[in-house]
């Protein structure tokens, strides 16, 4: 999605080493086709520039440069169709989805997003996702329309769009929406059901949701604002000069080229010839483009285009987005890093322990997820994982690890485990078994950087000792501490004591221990979250046990569930009569 052009770019720094002009750039280039490579992304191979010869046919210059100077008010729709069964299904579910749509959307003030439908500005979105359980599929499209900021009310802008779109199609729509004003340009989530007004399927052409949709809504947002004026026109091409994305100077660009046997020809009477400013505008974005390795000079006003300059640029883009949501994630949370300190990850991310910062929709179509971890190693951390459920439950605040684990496909997955729900703080004076703890007693533990959120680490640890060490668990000295002997156990059953006696208290049940080679077998009532881990409540009829949370257990809220206790403390599970759930 379009951002602003005046917030952070990504920018090459100025070549000392004495080779060519933009060799910088290149390698800078290079390095960010290559992180996006391992992030997913398709296309070519990013490589030296050369020719390509359109297929096309003559004339899409001479219309790529009538597109750039029209008065049309302009809007990008996305659409995903998502299936809710068969060999497509690919996403989280609908209630998840619009759970974290209304999570991610604030409204024009600055308030949490609020689901809205035809007649109400308080949509319920559990109804909405009920009546589609059962259906093929339902729409999801992202309305975002260029100068989304200067309208007045995107809501009953949908509503006017919606009520076309059910004129166009012959048939009433089931939808509801939400407004995000938090990016730098306002937009509309909308979900469409799968059916039509008699209950069948609700099919719609390809041609009416890319060109039919999309005429409709710019059509309104014209007869709403006008036509944009010389002015606004000149000042949106301006701003496309330098930057780091795909844009509408770019496909002219490539047109040119395309027209011309792969050569853009911008001296006096070649191409935009007649058009002074938008020559200096092309004249321009070729120059910067070439700073950045994608266009090389053929002759005086003269460039080629590298093939994959649309999948470049494009990167490029997404991974300017990435960083203004890493900052925006650490300014809510009171801390600042430098980009040089950021780290982007794809499908192979290494391991990252560290702070969980924020979570969210990274494709907001197709319900992937993403996590922000202000690492241990000093380094803040983007990681791409495969839905918005894979980000977890566990608070902002929360010590995560991010690691790679090969599936029974053969094919390498991330997972994230919460390794404390606790915070730093809360863990410095914490009565359980803390990650701390863990990190102050174990045999390798993971180096701690001297920067970034590793150095709070280092301090909480030091501060962490002392708490110890006031306890009588802990001895300061010269060369270090000592620690008592089972430390980890005795802050563990001390932590479940007092937490089973808080239980005792506000059920009325007494707690019954669990040992290894019991069978745990009961209703399972909550998760209980404490400083040494997370635990599970298990109602046996006379009284409760506490034992090793597992997240399958959560399927089975309020339901019967019964184990067997491991000598390592975890639970051999047998839910449903089936066993090896793999808990343990």
């Amino acid at each position: 999605m379009k951002r602003g052009d005046d917030d952070l770019r990504i920018r090459p720094g100025r070549s000392r080493d004495g080779g060519t002009p933009g060799s910088k750039a290149k390698s800078f280039v290079a390095k960010v086709m290559r992180a996006a490579s391992r992030a997913g992304h398709g296309g070519r191979r990013f490589s030296s520039v050369s020719v390509r010869q359109s297929s096309f046919g003559r004339g899409r210059a001479a219309t790529a440069r009538a597109a750039l100077r029209s008065p049309s008010r302009r809007v990008l729709i996305k659409t995903r169709v998502a299936r809710h069964r068969g060999s497509h299904f690919r996403a989280a579910p609908l209630s998840t989805h619009l759970t974290y749509l209304q999570r991610d959307g604030t409204d024009r003030d600055g308030r949490p997003g609020q689901l809205f439908d035809r007649a109400s500005d308080h949509a319920d979105g559990r109804a909405f996702a009920e009546r589609c359980e059962e259906d093929r599929h339902h729409f999801r499209f992202i309305v975002s329309p260029e100068d989304a900021a200067q309208m007045g009310d995107l809501r009953e802008f949908t509503r006017d769009l919606m009520a076309q779109a059910e004129a166009d199609l012959a048939t009433r729509l089931d939808w509801v929406a939400v407004t995000h004003h938090n990016t730098d340009n306002p937009h509309i989530h909308l979900l469409v059901r799968g059916r039509d007004q008699d209950g069948a399927d609700l099919v719609i052409s390809r041609d009416y949701i890319s060109r039919g949709l999309r005429g409709q809504a710019e059509r309104l947002v014209s007869l709403e604002l006008g036509p944009r004026s010389d002015q606004e026109v000149s000042v949106t091409l301006r701003r496309e000069v330098s930057a780091e994305r795909w844009t509408r100077l770019d496909r002219t660009l490539r047109d040119y080229a395309d027209d011309s046997g792969g050569v853009i020809d911008l001296r006096p009477g070649g191409h935009a010839h007649g058009d002074k400013d938008l020559h200096d505008l092309l004249v321009g974005r070729a120059q910067h483009l070439q700073r950045l390795g994608i266009t090389e000079q053929a002759g005086p006003a003269q460039w080629t285009i590298a093939p994959d300059a649309e999948t470049t640029l494009r990167a490029l883009g997404e991974r300017g987005d990435i960083i203004k949501t890493m900052h925006r994630a650490l300014d809510r949370q009171g801390q600042s890093r430098g980009v040089a300190d950021f780290a982007i990850h794809g499908e192979g991310s290494p391991n990252v322990v560290g702070r969980l910062v924020d979570r969210g929709l990274q494709d907001e179509l197709t319900g992937t997820g993403y996590v922000v971890i202000d690492g241990i190693d000093g380094r803040t951390h983007h990681v791409r994982l495969p839905s918005i459920e894979a980000t977890g439950d566990a608070k902002i605040g929360a010590i995560v690890e991010v690691r790679p684990f090969t599936g029974a496909d053969n094919q390498q997955r991330l997972t994230l485990s919460v390794r404390s729900d606790f915070n730093l703080a809360e863990q410095v004076s914490a009565t359980g078994a803390t990650w701390l703890d863990r990190h102050l007693v174990g045999r390798d533990p993971p180096p701690v950087a001297i920067t970034g959120f590793g150095a709070e680490v280092r301090q909480a640890l030091d501060q962490r000792t002392d708490t110890l060490a006031a306890v009588g668990l802990a001895n300061r000295r010269l060369q270090g501490a000592v620690f008592a002997r089972d430390l980890i156990e005795t802050l563990r059953q001390s932590e479940l004591a007092n937490a089973s006696g808080h239980l005792a208290s506000e059920t009325g049940l007494p707690y019954r221990p669990s040992e290894p080679g019991n069978q745990v077998a009961g209703l399972y009532r909550q998760r209980v979250n404490l400083a040494s881990g997370r635990f599970a409540m298990i109602d046996n009829g006379l009284g409760f046990e506490l034992v090793p949370w597992k997240p399958a257990l959560d399927q089975h809220l309020g339901r019967q569930v019964t184990g067997v206790m491991l000598p390592g403390g975890g639970v051999d599970w047998s839910m449903g009569r089936k066993r090896g759930l793999g808990i343990g």
